[in-house]
């Protein structure tokens, strides 16, 4: 097994969110859009990566939070505000209307933004940011491989099933448990991003340990396991899950394990935080 360290890069919005953050950004700069809004939870990645690399680009940067504001902000919120971020927060079933066209329109008057991305980032335009992230495990690998990876919207999978030749296979690991369509979401990104969705791909749903955000015993032991000693630091809502089913296929034979495998470190340590059994 290979671990690609997306962790290790992108200073304060590591891993895959500098991939699917650039293309936005660009596109902020090519407008002369210089506020924008986009949403998350208390601890979201998403959220502080946006807040980092807005601050670096010298943007306004608006997130809209799920749920009431806390007496104490998460330190992923607290960092954010540090960096300029407005946090706006709204009541969880406000927010379950984030993708709704009118909702975003009437938020984006009140907000005075100019510019929004969806929560997570997800979309066509963060799936061809992707781009260079395929092209850097395609030079590594060429003459394929497996490559596991967490998947909450998606969007990094497509990118990487549209972007990598067809000796791939690209297993994406769900975070969430239900995720509804997200596979209709993804074919149309991937057919979207016009290459033919040369790699194979697929989703595994049986590794959610109870849902977005938890865990279990089992996921548990083998993080701190990893981390222990492999030096490996994981967490526990999408690198965790998808390192926790690779041992699984392995382990039954579901996988080969004279096969090339690639782990995409897809980042989100600030998250660990959140997980008092991580201190």
């Amino acid at each position: 097994m290979t671990v690609l360290r997306l962790d290790r890069s992108g200073g304060l919005a590591p891993g895959n969110k500098q991939f699917k953050l650039a293309p936005h950004l660009a596109a902020m700069a090519a407008g002369g859009h210089r506020r924008v809004l986009s949403f998350g939870g208390a601890w979201s990645n998403h959220v502080h990566a946006l807040a980092a690399a807005g601050q670096a680009a010298g943007l306004q940067t608006v997130g809209v939070i799920r749920g009431e504001r806390p007496e104490v902000l998460s330190a992923t919120l607290a960092e954010a505000s540090a960096w300029g971020m407005q946090l706006h927060f709204i009541s969880r079933s406000d927010y379950r209307q984030r993708h709704d066209p009118g909702f975003i329109a009437s938020l984006s008057r009140q907000l005075e933004v100019d510019y929004v991305i969806p929560e997570g980032g997800a979309g066509p335009l963060a799936v061809a940011g992707c781009r260079p992230l395929a092209e850097m495990i395609a030079a590594r690998f060429q003459q394929g491989a497996r490559v596991v990876i967490g998947v909450g919207t998606g969007t990094t999978l497509a990118g990487l099933a549209a972007a990598l030749p067809v000796s791939f296979c690209v297993d994406g690991v769900l975070a969430l448990r239900g995720a509804g369509a997200l596979a209709d979401s993804i074919a149309a990104w991937v057919e979207a991003a016009g290459t033919g969705g040369s790699a194979r791909w697929r989703l595994h749903d049986n590794f959610h340990c109870g849902g977005f955000a938890h865990s279990n015993a089992r996921l548990q032991t083998l993080m701190l396991g990893s981390e222990r000693e492999l030096g490996l630091p994981l967490e526990p809502v999408y690198t965790g899950k998808a390192l926790l089913a690779l041992h699984s296929m392995l382990a039954s034979g579901a996988w080969s394990a004279r096969d090339p495998v690639v782990l995409v470190h897809t980042g989100g340590l600030q998250g660990r935080r959140g997980y008092p059994w991580l201190d």
